[in-house]
């Protein structure tokens, strides 16, 4: 039930974004733009796509290291089958992913979900740099008058700045305090949670205890360099990505900035709206970015938001379906699967 209903709040803000990015094109237009596309370059276009995910494996087999020396290629298809799951609202693919790599390697849930912490912290830190770096060489962007939805475009960034800033300096911190003053952390949560019966306090502790095992990296400073790199890589291959696209529609302002503009602005949008598989959030970001900010024509931005979302989606799904049959899950296999997670992490399942 409670999947049931994040699924419709999930459709209804998809709904809501398809129609205020559709609401000034005739489908007519729309269809035509199609026409015009070269669609030979979908294939770099695709092919960049698949190395984001190549760069994120690498990456969390860094972050696992700590826990599990775990090879690259057993890395895919935790990763695959849980990014394809994030199709669903609420993101509930990193459960997915998180439980899927404990049960095939041996490794603690809630460790594996640590290590997620930190991916997203890193991911966190390249999309604020991206995010600095407009500001600075292209400060004008968030100073017009373009909005969405009702939205100014200016406040959106600013909320997303400071939000991005908050949520990274809180995650470093934590991590900091849970590494290196493990011992205070655990007192804590003991002092806390001394009004409830040992059994429920005893296993919040082992949660906490467990999941601390998934931050040890944060003490390997050469695991953070690797980190940092393959971070580097895989954000260098996101913005890649969109390049062929601008090939594919012929677009003539061909530049850093806006290739950053764009790839920040997709990321504001499906963080303020996470609708399923980003369905409408994706293609609102794409339409403020080419369309308000870079002046692109409106018909060509919302025809390269759809064929764009469709190539990511179609590389995420191939991968995932060839993942799950490869490891010979079922699609009810999943669902429980990311039932037990969420009720390990909602404290109702003994292991953590």
């Amino acid at each position: 039930m409670k999947n049931f209903r994040q699924l419709i709040i999930g459709l209804a803000i998809a709904a809501f974004a398809v129609y205020f990015t559709f609401r000034n094109v005739s489908m007519k237009e729309l269809m035509d733009s199609f026409k015009t596309v070269q669609y030979v370059y979908l294939i770099p276009a695709a092919l960049f796509s698949i190395a984001t995910y190549v760069g994120r494996a690498y990456r969390w087999q860094v972050l696992v290291s700590p826990l599990k020396q775990v090879r690259v290629w057993d890395m895919f298809s935790p990763l695959m089958v849980g990014f394809m799951g994030n199709i669903l609202p609420a993101r509930a693919g990193e459960v997915l992913r998180a439980y899927l790599l404990g049960k095939k390697q041996n490794i603690s849930f809630t460790g594996a979900v640590a290590t997620i912490v930190v991916e997203r912290m890193f991911d966190l830190l390249m999309l604020l740099l991206l995010f600095a770096w407009v500001l600075i060489f292209h400060g004008d962007a968030f100073n017009s008058n373009a909005g969405w939805g009702g939205i100014s475009l200016r406040d959106m960034a600013f909320k997303f700045g400071i939000l991005c800033s908050g949520l990274i300096a809180f995650l470093i911190a934590f991590v900091y305090m849970v590494v290196y003053h493990n011992g205070r952390m655990l007192g804590l949560v003991r002092s806390l949670l001394k009004f409830l019966p040992e059994k429920w306090s005893g296993k919040v502790v082992h949660v906490v205890e467990t999941f601390s095992q998934g931050l040890l990296v944060a003490r390997d400073f050469a695991a953070l360099g690797k980190i940092m790199i393959y971070s580097l890589a895989t954000w260098l291959f996101i913005v890649l990505s969109y390049l062929p696209y601008y090939w594919a529609y012929d677009i003539q302002n061909i530049s850093v900035e806006s290739l950053l503009i764009l790839v920040v602005m997709v990321c504001i949008l499906i963080t303020v709206l996470p609708t399923p598989a980003f369905l409408g959030s994706f293609q609102a970001g794409v339409l403020i970015a080419l369309h308000e900010i870079m002046r692109e024509p409106e018909v060509m931005a919302v025809s390269f938001g759809m064929v764009a979302w469709a190539v990511n989606f179609v590389v995420l799904v191939a991968m995932g379906v060839y993942f799950i049959l490869h490891d010979h899950l079922s699609v009810t296999q999943l669902v429980e699967v990311e039932e037990e997670g969420e009720a390990v992490l909602e404290g109702k399942s003994p292991n953590p």
